[in-house]
């Protein structure tokens, strides 16, 4: 038996990640998860043969909500499962124990489950990642010798709706901002709204020039629907987006409050031809 690579799911874009996987002889410990809509980062802590807890460099970016799955002394991790599009969805964790809470969205257009051959572990992943994890798979290599494999106590089944990590062995680090809420899901069209008379989430990405990545940045400073962001002032947005980093220094957000206040109004037509004059949101 030898090393293996399993996978991966997702989309194509972001940048290349050929092996983030730990050394030989060490074993995976602990994985700090961040993500909002989608999974944002991953992050591999492990022991190493002496017996010391180590850290790999995170993949990915910054994501609103941080988790952090803890493995017992006699645990190993054998798989991983979830659901992605273009971005990785949604992810859970697979040990010769048990199965971790799902972190991440509820969105995604594909199962995905990749299971360890018998007698392996999972020792690292690989796929794509930039501002989030774009794709993933899993890296394998057989159980050390020292280490005495039990066997799997769950396979890996489809996944599950994401929950509020509650189990014993994860734990959650506590965020001053508030939880964006995810987006209506696209198999039952149903809508999510806050406690309080926040109204649903509004489709952003409709916005000519607001993709993905900036409609969730949107939504961790307050703006989720086409009224929040008509209301915001073309200023308002460039500090936002510049706030986020450098790659977003070339976004002109001059129209979307224009095309949101059309879109606000359910003007659809007078939208899209505001729209046939614009390209990449900018007016020609």
């Amino acid at each position: 038996m030898s090393e293996a690579k399993i996978g991966p799911s997702g989309g194509e874009g972001g940048l290349p990640v050929e092996r983030y996987e730990i050394p030989t002889g060490a074993r995976i410990r602990q994985i700090r998860v961040t993500h909002g809509w989608f999974v944002d980062s991953i992050q591999i802590a492990y022991v190493d043969a002496e017996g010391n807890l180590q850290a790999l460099p995170g993949i990915g970016g910054h994501g609103e909500h941080e988790h952090l799955f803890i493995l017992d002394a006699d645990e190993y991790l054998i798989g991983v499962s979830g659901r992605s599009g273009a971005y990785v969805d949604s992810i859970r964790f697979h040990t010769n124990k048990r199965v971790s809470p799902t972190y991440g969205g509820t969105g995604g257009e594909v199962d995905f489950s990749f299971l360890a051959p018998e007698g392996s572990e999972v020792v690292g992943f690989f796929g794509r990642a930039d501002w989030y994890i774009d794709a993933i798979g899993i890296l394998t290599r057989p159980l050390s010798a020292a280490v005495e494999a039990a066997p799997p106590a769950k396979q890996i089944e489809a996944p599950a709706a994401p929950v509020k990590p509650s189990q014993e062995g994860e734990q959650k680090s506590k965020k001053s901002k508030k939880e964006t809420p995810p987006p209506a899901s696209a198999e039952t069209g149903a809508e999510t709204t806050s406690p309080a008379s926040k109204p649903a989430a509004d489709n952003l990405q409709i916005i000519e020039g607001i993709g993905p990545k900036i409609a969730e940045l949107l939504a961790q400073n307050g703006i989720t629907t086409f009224a929040d962001l008509a209301a915001t002032s073309p200023q308002e947005l460039r500090k936002i987006l510049l706030a986020a980093g450098r790659r977003f220094a070339v976004t002109d957000p001059t129209t979307w409050p224009e095309q949101a206040a059309l879109a606000a109004k359910g003007d659809m037509e007078a939208l899209k031809a505001l729209q046939a004059s614009l390209k990449g949101g900018r007016r020609k």
